[in-house]
């Protein structure tokens, strides 16, 4: 098992992005909410302000693209780990005090 130092922060900051995206996610949701909500409450019709709801679910729909990619991305790092026999688990990567006794001698440790 390879020790890798930065895995620790690299979980948390993938976790952070993540949690980000989400935010990001809602609040543009309660945006578009309220964009509704007070076409409604002004007794105007459907067609106002029609342009601009259209650009916010747009943004609306890349931030759901974003945070697809960023999923993948994680997944792409655990598969990462893995391969190199860095040790994870759900609240970030262990960390390893002691090199393997059986390691060899042409291999490098980060």
């Amino acid at each position: 098992m390879k020790q890798i130092r930065s895995a620790a922060r690299l979980a948390r900051k993938i976790q952070q992005t993540e949690a980000a995206i989400d935010q990001s996610i809602l609040e543009a949701t309660a945006l578009i909410t309220v964009m509704i909500e007070a076409r409604k409450e002004g007794n105007l019709a459907a067609e106002v302000g029609q342009g601009a709801l259209e650009n916010m679910v747009r943004g609306l729909n890349a931030m759901t693209q974003a945070r697809g990619s960023i999923a993948h991305g994680h997944a792409d790092l655990a598969k990462v780990a893995d391969d190199l026999a860095v040790q994870w688990r759900m609240d970030g990567p262990l960390v390893e005090k002691v090199y393997p006794v059986a390691v060899a001698s042409d291999q490098k440790l980060a």
